[in-house]
């Protein structure tokens, strides 16, 4: 049975790489991965660090104007502004936050099915640091190891951004 919830294609790019790409330069180092992008009409759609802040950017201009169907929907909300909020404020946190990169396929960067396994697999062809590596995810309380390449099933995208 295949999987039809959405999720985003993700990889961490070393640091490096990162600061490179947010830079808007493409170092010659990282014509392999360029490579497989185009072969695949993908591209680097945003990192982590930046969607994030925009998040936090919007919910503090907008949180008392928006309706929720609830007030638990906007403590809710609140709470996940805080999380947020401190998450970026954390030094490690922000630094993986940084290098972690989400991909689009033709502006599209939500996928369902098997729609990115041919370039997940290109990806992965890669191998761990060179121009990708591992990175962390985190959750309240404690951090987990994240592989370079890997799909995300909760998609990041947040009200307003």
């Amino acid at each position: 049975m295949t999987n039809k919830r959405p999720y985003q294609v993700r990889i961490f790019l070393k640091q490096e790489f990162a600061d490179a790409v947010s830079g808007h330069t493409t170092p010659k180092e990282m014509k392999p991965l360029m490579d497989i992008l185009k072969r695949h009409n993908a591209s680097l759609d945003h990192n982590q660090f930046e969607e994030f802040s925009k998040f936090v950017t919007w919910a503090e201009a907008n949180l008392d104007k928006t309706k929720f169907d609830s007030e638990d929907q906007k403590q809710q909300m609140k709470g996940l502004l805080a999380l947020t909020k401190n998450s970026l404020a954390n030094e490690e946190k922000r630094s993986y936050f940084a290098r972690e990169f989400t991909l689009s396929v033709g502006k599209k960067s939500l996928f369902t099915g098997a729609e990115a396994d041919a370039l997940i697999a290109d990806l992965k062809t890669l191998g761990d640091d060179a121009i990708i590596t591992p990175g962390k995810g985190f959750v309240p309380g404690k951090s987990y190891a994240v592989p370079a390449v890997r799909k995300s099933y909760v998609p990041k995208r947040h009200p307003g951004t």
